[in-house]
């Protein structure tokens, strides 16, 4: 469906003038005919760019997915990262692209309310009838920096979030995040590995997140979500059931709304992952080993602890002192043990 380019401006300007006069910078004809100046080839992109998929990181940085006239283009916004990807061609004229971005996505002005006043009220149709339009370079200067660029290949849902993944964790690499280099390059490896229905979205949304906190919980999600695969490959087995496992277990807690228990599941899907990666968990949760020690079931207990401990308050558990875990090298440790885990549960059904 076109995108109406009048509706589209007038959307794009409305925000500048209710972002100024929230801060005491009214623009004094809010309504006035606005629009940014663009030549034939951008209002037809502006018509035609179809917003695919899109990931917001507070108000400044941006991540989406564009298709126009069947080439897709991935976009960032507020992102130091410059996508470095033979597979990816920064685009030079985004004129158009830059509107339909700044009209679908929640994108803050990145100046004071001053400056962008003095851009908005400074003309308009209503009030110059020589008036052709703003400067597009002068209305991009009031936002995060935007660049788009040209996917090689087309692009699809389940390629997407993999994508987005690597390029926040390249900019969480360089930029002032708790990431270090040795994480965001297991978070790159693990985006570039695709592994199949891994929740990728939702670590990509914690992968810029400043608390660490929230990383480890997509972590542990990813391995969560393998926590049925024991007993539904059973009763697959049993039944001789032709569907996979992890329809089997979606049908179970649908119709009888069966979980598999969280603790004794996540010590049977550690018992996949390698084990340097446990000794790793329980050396980073202070976890005492002993020579017959059952290394799932300790990183189990531990992991599951902490889990506890960040969703809960409760008078029992103590709430978790940042300072107290060294997140970096534990997020390393359980990017692998997920990686180890989903690829046991999903990757060797749909090998078979």
């Amino acid at each position: 469906m076109a995108r109406n380019m009048i509706a589209a401006n007038k959307t794009l300007f409305g925000r500048l003038a209710d972002f100024a006069a929230q801060r005491d910078y009214p623009v004094p004809d809010p309504s006035a005919a606005r629009w940014v100046h663009a030549n034939p080839a951008a209002d037809e992109v502006l018509k035609v760019a179809l917003l695919r998929a899109s990931m917001s990181f507070g108000r400044f940085r941006h991540l989406a997915w564009l298709e126009v006239n069947e080439q897709h283009f991935v976009a960032t916004i507020g992102f130091d990262y410059e996508v470095d990807d033979p597979g990816f061609e920064l685009f030079e004229d985004i004129q158009g692209y830059d509107v339909c971005l700044l009209t679908e996505l929640p994108v803050a002005p990145s100046v004071s309310a001053a400056e962008v006043y003095n851009v908005v009220a400074a003309n308009s149709r209503d009030s110059n009838p020589e008036y052709r339009g703003h400067d597009n370079t002068q209305i991009m200067s009031l936002f995060p920096s935007i660049r788009v660029f040209l996917s090689a290949e087309p692009i699809t849902e389940e390629l997407i979030w993999p994508i987005f993944l690597s390029i926040s964790s390249e900019e969480s690499r360089t930029g002032g995040s708790w990431i270090e280099s040795e994480l965001a390059g297991c978070l790159s490896a693990l985006a570039e590995a695709n592994v199949d229905l891994l929740p990728y979205k939702e670590l990509c949304r914690s992968t810029l997140d400043l608390d660490p906190r929230s990383l480890f919980m997509s972590l542990y999600r990813c391995v969560e979500a393998t926590y049925a695969h024991e007993k539904a490959t059973k009763l697959k087995q049993d039944l001789s059931i032709e569907h996979e496992w992890h329809k089997i277990a979606e049908a179970l807690e649908n119709a009888m709304s069966w979980r598999p228990l969280e603790a004794s599941s996540l010590n049977v899907v550690l018992a996949f992952a390698k084990e340097d990666d446990l000794r790793e968990v329980c050396a980073c949760l202070n976890v005492t080993l002993q020579d017959d020690t059952n290394l799932a079931s300790a990183a189990g207990k531990a992991i599951y602890q902490l889990r506890n401990r960040i969703v809960h308050y409760r008078p029992a558990l103590a709430p978790v002192d940042s300072a107290e875990i060294d997140w970096n090298r534990l997020c390393v440790a359980l990017v692998s043990v997920a990686h180890e885990v989903f690829h046991t549960a999903y990757g060797r059904e749909r090998a078979a």
